[in-house]
């Protein structure tokens, strides 16, 4: 059976989220049958990847790539898709170009916040990543347990590939059992990681008097012109 060992449980999120699937999977998708793919075909397999069919194998295609729309800062609304690569980095994971999260920073760092936005931020983030990878596993389960007449159970690679297991009543019952011990354990972090959170006791609503702070000196500066438009 395939397990992902000597990995942390942010770690497996992680993996998960990236389309890396330490845990089963367990249901059909037509999409995975390459055996007619042509060169350049995109397709979207059931978790909401997409796919590219180039020089003999499949290449996920990352998320990002697959945004079309603007990317405006959430400060200045300098669109940081015609920014320099600064921009393109931060953004993502901001929401904001390159100089004005510095700017937005420092203004925490005066409001002597900084380091608890940011346990918050990375707490926030890890809940997220943990509830949506809870919400997958427990599809799984529920799927396995409501359905006895399973013919064959089956899991998808890293690559996208599918395999199956034919001794279907033991490996269910395996299944089964390590879903269960593994949802049971990030329930436990769940609520860990939701403790510390309320234990940090943090005002989000002093990012707005930063996110003010700094556009009233962008105002104040000629390249605030520039950038936004």
């Amino acid at each position: 059976m395939k397990r992902a060992s000597d990995k942390s449980n942010l770690s497996i999120v992680r993996d998960y989220l990236d389309g890396n699937r330490p845990f089963i999977q367990v249901g059909y998708d037509p999409n995975l049958d390459n055996g007619k793919r042509k060169e350049g075909e995109i397709w979207e397999d059931s978790q909401g990847n997409k796919w590219m069919w180039k020089n003999g194998s499949k290449r996920k295609i990352p998320k990002l790539a697959q945004i079309k729309i603007e990317q405006r800062c959430s400060i200045c609304n300098a669109d940081t898709k015609w920014g320099n690569y600064l921009d393109q980095k931060v953004y993502p994971k901001t929401g904001r170009c390159y100089d004005c999260n510095i700017a937005f920073d420092s203004k925490l760092k005066i409001l002597g916040v900084f380091e608890d936005y940011e346990k918050h931020k990375i707490y926030k983030s890890m809940l997220s990543e943990m509830n949506d990878f809870k919400q997958q596993m427990t599809e799984s389960l529920t799927y396995l347990e409501s359905d006895s007449s399973l013919p064959k159970l089956q899991y998808f690679n890293e690559d996208g590939s599918q395999e199956f297991w034919t001794d279907d009543t033991d490996m269910k019952s395996k299944v089964l059992t390590d879903l269960k011990k593994d949802l049971l354990s990030l329930n436990q972090k769940i609520d860990e990681l939701n403790k510390k959170i309320i234990e940090l006791n943090y005002d989000s609503s002093i990012e707005e008097k930063a996110k003010q702070m700094t556009l009233e000196k962008l105002n104040s500066q000629d390249k605030w012109v520039y950038r936004k438009h």
